[in-house]
């Protein structure tokens, strides 16, 4: 933090404390164990920002909940969880249940919500907002201006990597994941290929575990694509002046920051995930293959523009920060029309759900015979109140509340309803926040909420969180049994000390002879005994096989009315 990022100040004020985690084996992902609020001194609560809220509290132990133990909480969201649940085993139930969850955490913990991109689904609507809160560190933004200055220089036309007609240097940095897009880069660089000639050399840094099999598809495919696993993206400062990223699935990828703070090319797809970026002028963006391969071409015969001041700020921390004090702070205009919407009858909210069906083929047909069956059923509705109408048996009163019933319409837009549902919640959303952690308290408290974790997804030595917070009550206690034991023993021996020979007891003679014989815990070399001599010098006697006899080296001590006789261990 000090050296790199050159905040010397906010290195200095940084405390850091450490909490239990446990991997969970099958998600790869570290959670929480016991509970991370109890941790906090209460004199040094004030504001607190959570990085994914969510995940902290997927599984997270009963105990105080953030929003009550702190004045102001903010929720940094950077990883789009419900994505990743997509290509997961079960996804139709696993991937909405995700989305439901996440929106839950935020909802509960969280005052504000920060999404670092519009990629992100809908959380909490009335509390959240998009801005990018981080940076990148120091090293990159001295790279930017160590280029800008030879960009700047009479050289800079002639320059073996960032000049318009240097050999093409090309490269992708990141986790080999196909859900990065690795697929879709090749795809890409072979349609170049064909459609524009541009045969490149692609340098592939990362590991991950699809490598081999994207090195094996690139042969394929007969692209130069070489995979040289992980790398400090800063070494290849002055060595590539192109990177091409063609990832959807990030909500703010770090590497293109990087890549633009040390003054190169970005090739990237238009994506909500890449707005931020879509500012500085190095980056050109693309929205379909033709413009990909424009985009690359002139990259490869123009230089980059030199990285200006104004643009190497905007990628610092001092900046990140700057804008994370704005975007985590609630405004007192937006406090009061909050205060509004609470008292209002018709508060309530909107929390957006995953299609129903993706299809639009088989949504079109599934709303098209629904809209039929409808059709017909108001038919009927129509028939049976104009019947209604003409009878003279039934009631006055209750003839017309027949009709009044079968008379009223649903106007319902069945397409839109399977293409993007809308769960409506009629309550206010400080309400809803407090009855959904009143909930959340309810069904993870006590022995059944280790059940409910388990049972949500939790593997079972990151679940059961109520079990550990026993078994660490349980040491705790014992430790504080072995402290009160010390604390007894050395208070008896300091009232042995005080207490005349001739006054003790026989009880207090055994003791006498207990201690000078049995070593305590603790470095045994260094205890001193009756003759005294320490356990290392009996060892070295007993080693020289000096001929002593065992009453040499042991304690003999009288009682006014009894012998003991004790013997030093020799180990």
């Amino acid at each position: 933090l000090r050296n790199s990022a050159n905040l010397e100040q906010a290195s200095k004020d940084l405390n850091i404390a450490w909490y239990t985690g446990r991997q969970e084996q099958v998600e790869n992902s570290i959670y929480s164990m016991g509970d991370i609020t109890a941790l906090i001194p209460t004199e040094e609560v004030d504001i607190c920002i959570l990085e994914e809220p969510e995940h902290l509290n997927w599984y997270r132990a009963p105990g105080e909940n953030w929003t009550t133990k702190f004045k102001h909480v903010i929720g940094i969201i950077h990883t789009n969880y419900f994505f990743y649940a997509q290509e997961q085993p079960a996804a139709f139930i696993r991937a909405p249940g995700m989305k439901l969850l996440c929106s839950w955490m935020c909802r509960c913990h969280c005052h504000r919500v920060i999404k670092l991109s519009g990629t992100l689904e809908k959380f909490a609507p009335e509390k959240e907002l998009v801005e990018n809160v981080h940076g990148v560190r120091a090293t990159f933004l001295d790279i930017g201006e160590e280029v800008r200055q030879i960009l700047l220089s009479p050289v800079a036309k002639a320059h073996p990597v960032f000049s318009p007609t240097a050999e093409p240097t090309v490269y992708f940095i990141g986790k080999m994941l196909w859900s990065k897009g690795l697929g879709s880069l090749m795809e890409l660089l072979k349609y170049a290929e064909e459609s524009a000639d541009l045969k490149l050399h692609i340098d592939m840094y990362g590991g991950g575990p699809d490598k081999d099999a994207a090195s094996m598809k690139s042969s394929k495919l007969g692209l130069d694509m070489k995979f040289q696993g992980p790398l400090d993206h800063a070494k290849l400062a002055f060595t590539h002046k192109i990177f091409v990223n063609p990832s959807t699935s990030e909500v703010l990828c770090t590497t293109v920051s990087e890549a633009l703070a040390m003054g190169k090319f970005v090739v990237l797809p238009s994506h909500p995930s890449n707005d931020f970026f879509a500012q500085f002028p190095n980056c050109l963006p693309y929205s379909n293959k033709e413009e990909f391969v424009g985009n690359l071409y002139y990259a490869l015969t123009h230089s980059p523009e030199p990285l200006t001041k104004e643009y190497a700020y905007a990628l610092s921390w001092e900046a990140a920060t700057k804008r994370l004090e704005a975007a985590g702070s609630i405004s007192v205009q937006e406090s009061e029309e909050m205060a509004a919407a609470v008292e209002s009858e018709e508060a309530g909210v909107e929390i957006d759900l995953p299609p129903i069906v993706d299809d639009d083929e088989q949504r079109k047909k599934i709303a098209s015979n629904i809209s039929r069956s409808r059709e017909l059923y108001r038919q009927f509705r129509s028939r049976l109140s104009e019947e209604i109408k003409q009878s003279k048996v039934l009631p006055k009163v209750l003839q017309m509340s027949l009709i009044e019933e079968l008379d009223k319409r649903l106007d319902l837009d069945i397409e839109a309803i399977l293409q993007s549902p809308k769960l409506r919640v009629q309550l206010s959303p400080a309400e809803l926040d407090k009855r959904l952690l009143n909930f959340y308290n309810d069904v993870t408290g006590g022995p059944g909420g280790d059940v409910v974790r388990v049972i949500s997804g939790g593997s079972v030595s990151v679940g059961r969180q109520h079990l550990y917070l026993k078994q660490k009550a349980r040491k705790q206690r014992r430790r504080n049994e072995l402290a009160h034991n010390r604390f007894s023993r050395s208070q008896f021996n300091e009232e042995l000390n005080n207490t005349d020979e001739n006054d003790r007891t026989p009880s207090q003679w055994v003791r006498t002879a207990l201690n000078r014989n049995l070593p305590p815990k603790g470095n045994k070399s260094k205890i001193k005994y009756w003759n005294g001599t320490t356990l290392e010098k009996n060892r070295r006697k007993y080693k020289s096989k000096t001929k002593m006899s065992m009453m040499n080296i042991s304690p003999f001590y009288r009682a006014p009315n009894f012998v003991t006789r004790f013997s030093t261990p020799l180990i």
